[in-house]
């Protein structure tokens, strides 16, 4: 029998039960209804949510049931239900590697990548992962299953296959090959973006230098123009004097004095007015110019700024990955590994098996919350959640003829 403390943990195992079925059907219903979502890499996400949610659906009830007594389940059942827990299982964590592998070439091979990241390269990953799942959870149907019985007929303890070679086998393929693979991709990743990082701020940085030089050019050269403006007459008549003693001479060489005074007239005239007017226009191009260069720099350092953003994120969520999933799953593997040459501790691999559990009630908010698009998704579902209860307190309250006005604005809201 259970003790009290035992007793205590069954209310969050079907906590954690409940909550890992809900979230991954959020998941999948997000994906299939919003059109955003509905992208050949988020099915990858789906394939993950489907396997999470085997987990709540097929083994943690009946896990609930061998916590509470061990020999509860008959031998068939229980042959069932081993068989079902490492599938689903390994099914989850083949799914992470999958999208490990998905990422890095996304990453590494961006544009090589794009092209052959098709439909059936996802459904071809997806096959290979639950393909690799069934071959190493047929343990259990092949006999590899051990009890404390020999007798059919009696009760024994409902556990895991307890063969050493098998555990051996299954430990490996389901989680020590797979996690080596998706620590050495992620790790990789992690380089990747870090340097692209480091990159980015050394060009952001050389930017803002130029960017900083080019205004204070522009600066000058309004300055040098205002000035000018400023001052026309000065500018003007200095450019004036010169021209008019140029004139003058060649009026005195051709003996035109007379047309001489009438150009120099004329120059300390209207010349100094279209003098100025070309000035106050050079003026104007350069603020202009000046203008656009800093509206240029702007829009490009807020460019930068987003970027380098979206790597630190990255970077972020990287380590919340590869930092769940070997906390939920390492203890457990330790245990089952431990277990080959005798070595075992109820109390504790029980503890293991539900934070092996948790990874996939934790894997649909790790893998969504981090997505904008998909917050903005589920936060419509929810939203349509609530006003579905809202709409059925007003049916409760109204007659039929509303009742039917209700329900149909629910479907078309849910459906279209």
């Amino acid at each position: 029998m259970l003790s009290g403390t035992q007793w205590a943990a069954v209310p969050f195992m079907c906590l954690l039960n409940a909550m890992t079925i809900f979230g991954n059907i959020l998941v999948i219903v997000a994906v299939f209804t919003n059109r955003t979502l509905r992208q050949v890499q988020n099915f990858l996400l789906v394939s993950l949510a489907s396997a999470d949610l085997a987990v709540g659906i097929l083994v943690m009830p009946l896990q609930i049931l061998v916590y509470v007594d061990p020999t509860r389940l008959p031998r068939v059942v229980c042959t069932l239900f081993t068989t079902l827990d490492i599938f689903c299982c390994t099914a989850s964590i083949l799914n992470l590697a999958a999208i490990a592998v998905d990422r890095y070439a996304a990453i590494r091979y961006p544009i090589q990548y794009a092209t052959r990241r098709t439909l059936a390269t996802v459904l071809a990953m997806i096959a290979a992962a639950f393909g690799l799942s069934g071959v190493i959870s047929i343990g259990p149907v092949l006999g590899f299953q051990q009890g404390n019985s020999s007798d059919a007929s009696q009760s024994f303890n409902c556990t895991l296959p307890e063969l050493p070679g098998y555990i051996i086998f299954s430990a490996m393929g389901s989680f020590y090959i797979p996690a080596g693979l998706i620590i050495s991709l992620y790790v990789k990743i992690y380089i990747t973006l870090r340097r692209r990082l480091r990159r980015r701020a050394q060009e952001s940085a050389v930017n803002r230098f130029s960017q900083a030089t080019s205004v204070r050019q522009g600066s000058d050269d309004r300055s040098s123009a205002c000035g000018a403006v400023a001052n026309p007459t000065t500018t003007s008549a200095n450019a004036a004097t010169a021209t008019a003693a140029a004139a003058a001479a060649a009026a005195a060489a051709a003996g035109e004095a007379v047309t001489a005074n009438s150009n120099n007239s004329s120059i300390n005239g209207g010349g100094i007015q279209d003098a100025s007017e070309s000035i106050a226009t050079a003026a104007a191009a350069a603020a202009a110019a000046a203008y656009q260069r800093q509206l240029l720099a702007g829009k490009a350092r807020a460019r930068q700024k987003i970027s380098l953003m979206r790597e630190r994120r990255a970077l972020r969520t990287l380590g919340i990955v590869m930092g769940v999933f070997m906390l939920c799953w390492l203890p457990f593997f330790i245990f089952y590994l431990a277990g080959a040459w005798g070595v075992k501790q109820k109390s504790a691999f029980d503890a293991a098996v539900w934070l092996g559990y948790l990874n996939s009630a934790l894997n649909p908010i790790i893998y969504t919350v981090f997505n904008e698009d998909f917050r903005r998704a589920v936060a419509r579902l929810l939203r349509l959640s609530g006003r579905a209860e809202a709409a059925v307190g007003v049916v409760d309250r109204g007659g039929d003829g509303q009742e039917m006005s209700t329900l149909q604005r629910l479907r078309h809201r849910l459906l279209g």
